[in-house]
């Protein structure tokens, strides 16, 4: 289905999903010390609820999200708590991953979306 081509139902359950996923998000961004994992999780659930719901600005709330998960790694590593080696792992799953989607609600291919996923591959590193 094209973007922006849904059905009310499928912008109503968009919608009631983004509402959730965003309260466990905010939830998230209160703790002193983020799971990487779990924040990662919500990222990821998050993505194609925007695109259902905002279309295209979703890409851009999207990626604000993710550079608020960046942010908190690097409050994180600054406070001499680095990445468990799962976390590593995941981290590097999950950029791999963002980058392989394409078309449909979810596309990656704007280069804002690159560039911030490549980012993130390279912040497992550390």
């Amino acid at each position: 289905m094209p973007m922006g081509h849904f059905s009310g139902a499928q912008i109503k359950m968009a919608s009631m999903t983004l509402g959730l996923v965003q309260m466990e998000l905010e939830k998230l961004k209160r703790m002193p010390l983020v799971n990487a994992e779990i924040y990662l999780e919500l990222l990821n659930k998050l993505v194609e609820p925007l695109a259902v719901v905002q279309g295209m600005m979703g890409l851009r709330t999207w990626l604000a999200e993710v550079q608020m998960f960046m942010s908190k790694l690097k409050q994180r590593s600054f406070s001499g708590m680095p990445l468990s080696p799962r976390e590593r792992q995941v981290l590097q799953w999950y950029s791999a991953r963002w980058r392989e989607l394409r078309g449909g609600p979810c596309d990656m291919g704007r280069p804002e979306a690159q560039i911030v996923l490549i980012s993130l591959g390279e912040l497992a590193m550390y």
